[in-house]
């Protein structure tokens, strides 16, 4: 704290002091430039200096401010060193990530894309493919169950929720040292989960709207994983999402194809009427309620989405063949559309 003062002291030659420079300083050094994963390439020669490198961070638009880089590295972490070699940083990292991250010279890093709305075992196939380690071994670390008592959103699960972190593993790109591994990976992504949906938005679940009662985070997770696979618009999250609730404040199953789909270990249809029969923790058509847990990890997107679900009188929708989506508040109005507009091909 004496150190933050001090430094913020210092800061008042550029203009910022008291409890806006204090606010001000906070924000160039704990929050990221970009919100999103932008991957930037990054190199320091032997013997240059730090300013030179504060300089290039800001040219890059990795930092806000050079001057608060510098102030830093001098009052802040005293102990950090900077190295010269090949690094790849990113945008969405803080201040001191992007310094911690300059105290490990990079001649080679993996990187890894995972989307939202891929699945757990969808992860680990990417992960193998990446090099980093098999595909169990990320299953492996997913379903560890060390990692909950390290994260307050992994806690009120489902009793009947599957042991594994689906639904939290955020979906981003992700770059790390050649030779990490899987479990590393999934670190990550539990850290980036904790990151992205801040500690405002956790307790934002537990508050009631006009459309939702309080929810925890993992009965938030399992709506939005569904969203994630039902639509690729961000005006329609909100809105399925909306939907879903107006079904279980009717008591109405939700009767959705793809958590029957994930039950069966599947990801695309068709899903027939035997189908819909096989008794899973993931059939929505004979359980009423949600299913088990999440069905994919989703993207912050659809878990503001249900978040805010829009009010509406709609009970059902559907993907067209244009995959436009569809709504209707009578099944009676669900069949007619889906013979005007025709299905979105499985």
């Amino acid at each position: 704290m004496k150190k933050l003062i001090a430094f913020v002291l210092l800061l008042a030659g550029l203009g910022v002091a008291g409890d806006q420079g204090y606010a001000w300083v906070n924000t160039q050094i704990h929050e990221p430039v970009s919100a999103v994963s932008q991957p930037v390439p990054f190199h320091i020669e032997p013997g240059e200096g730090t300013q030179q490198i504060a300089q290039e961070l800001y040219a890059k638009s990795l930092i806000r401010n050079p001057d608060v880089f510098m102030f830093y590295l001098r009052f802040q972490d005293t102990g950090a060193r900077l190295e010269a070699g090949d690094f790849v940083l990113n945008r969405n990292m803080t201040m001191p990530q992007i310094i911690a991250a300059l105290g490990r010279a990079r001649v080679t890093q993996v990187a890894v894309t995972l989307p939202e709305g891929a699945t757990m075992q969808m992860m680990a196939q990417a992960a193998e493919k990446a090099g980093l380690g098999s595909a169990q071994a990320y299953l492996t670390a997913a379903q560890e169950p060390g990692w909950q008592p390290q994260y307050d959103f992994l806690q009120g699960r489902a009793a009947n929720a599957p042991a594994n972190l689906e639904g939290f593993l955020f979906p981003d790109t992700y770059e790390l040292d050649r030779g990490a591994t899987p479990r590393d990976l999934v670190k990550r992504q539990l850290d980036q989960f904790g990151q992205r949906l801040s500690p405002a938005l956790r307790a934002q679940a537990g508050q009631a709207t006009p459309v939702r009662p309080p929810e925890t985070i993992f009965a938030m997770v399992t709506l939005a994983s569904i969203v994630e696979r039902e639509v690729t618009k961000d005006p329609d999250r909100a809105i399925v999402c909306g939907i879903f609730y107006n079904r279980l404040a009717k008591g109405m199953a939700l009767q959705d194809d793809v958590t029957v789909l994930y039950g069966l270990g599947k990801l695309q249809g068709p899903l027939t009427d035997q189908d819909k029969q096989k008794d899973t923790p993931f059939n929505t058509f004979l359980h009423p309620g949600l299913p088990a847990g999440p069905i994919s990890n989703p993207g912050l997107a659809s878990i503001n989405g249900c978040l805010n679900p829009q009010k509406t009188s709609y009970y059902y929708f559907f993907a067209d063949t244009n995959r436009i989506t569809r709504y209707a508040q009578t099944y009676a109005e669900f069949q007619q559309q889906q013979q005007r507009y025709g299905l979105a091909p499985d």
